[in-house]
């Protein structure tokens, strides 16, 4: 009898705790315009920062972060924001570029392959620009 009780409860406060009206976001994938900063070389425990700028698509899209995987010895790297929807007051931007800083701090020599996405191409395939930067003791 106290289980059957408790179940109204539950979903009273389930239905009562609804926020359809409340903006959600998602996360969104966002191309990098320009790479600039990077060093010729990077040294073993020394911190460098490469600037990224990409362009802002709406006043709903904010900078979130990187996304960098690492895979056989390249680190692809892309710009994720934030998009808030719900919101009357977004509109679409033309040419918002805003930057933001990649720190970096080597860890052992070698080299440092880094790959940028820019977009996709005609056909669907991501494209990148890529740097070759040697890290040294």
């Amino acid at each position: 009898m106290k289980k059957l009780s408790i179940i109204p409860i539950i979903l009273l406060l389930v239905v009562g705790c609804s926020t359809d009206d409340a903006p959600f976001f998602f996360f969104e994938v966002t191309p990098v315009d320009t790479v600039s900063n990077v060093p010729d070389v990077l040294v073993v425990g020394q911190t460098d920062t490469i600037q990224v700028t990409y362009k802002r698509p709406s006043t709903c899209h904010a900078f979130n972060g990187f996304d960098i995987s690492n895979e056989d010895g390249v680190r692809e790297i892309a710009i994720i924001t934030k998009v808030v929807q719900g919101r009357s007051t977004c509109s679409d931007l033309e040419n918002d570029l805003r930057t933001a800083p990649l720190v970096i701090t080597p860890e052992a020599a070698g080299e440092l392959n880094l790959r940028f996405f820019t977009g996709n191409n005609a056909t669907g395939d991501p494209t990148f620009v890529t740097f070759n930067v040697p890290i040294v003791e």
